[in-house]
């Protein structure tokens, strides 16, 4: 689509203490598409992709407050402190779901999802997503190789 239709398309990536070991490389290559876009002078591409991720405070001080009978410094409950939401939004329509993009998720959970063409949602839904964009905890993404995070 950012070849094809010239999109400009936002990924809000929650960045938290159970991110998966293959994040950073997957951002990469969906970030490549920016390289790919303006590979030659004979594209007319005019889409972007931009990345960032949404980090909570204290998602690193999550889980259990003993261990092995012994006190340890998490203040928050296990799996907490992250941005959960599951939404695409575009011009036009909305997507909501429960299930994470991930692949036991597709065969080992089941969820619900929901889709619609509603005016109405469609720009309420953008509003959550552009405020969460501007927040102070969404920071830019940067390539695996380049990361500070």
């Amino acid at each position: 689509m950012v070849f094809t239709k010239n999109v400009k398309v936002k990924v809000l990536v929650a960045y938290w203490a159970h991110n998966l070991d293959g994040t950073n490389q997957y951002l990469d290559a969906l970030s490549y598409t920016n390289t790919l876009c303006n590979s030659s002078k004979y594209n007319k591409c005019r889409g972007k992709v931009e990345i960032k991720y949404f980090k909570v405070p204290g998602f690193n001080q999550t889980g259990p407050k003993l261990v092995n009978g012994s006190k340890v410094d998490n203040i928050y409950p296990s799996y907490t402190r992250v941005l959960h939401a599951k939404y695409c939004v575009s011009d036009a329509r909305v997507h909501i779901g429960t299930s994470n993009l991930v692949w036991d998720y597709f065969y080992t959970t089941s969820g619900v999802s929901f889709g619609a063409y509603d005016e109405a949602l469609v720009s309420q839904l953008q509003g959550v997503f552009d405020s969460d964009w501007a927040s102070p905890y969404a920071f830019p993404w940067q390539s695996a190789e380049s990361s500070i995070i």
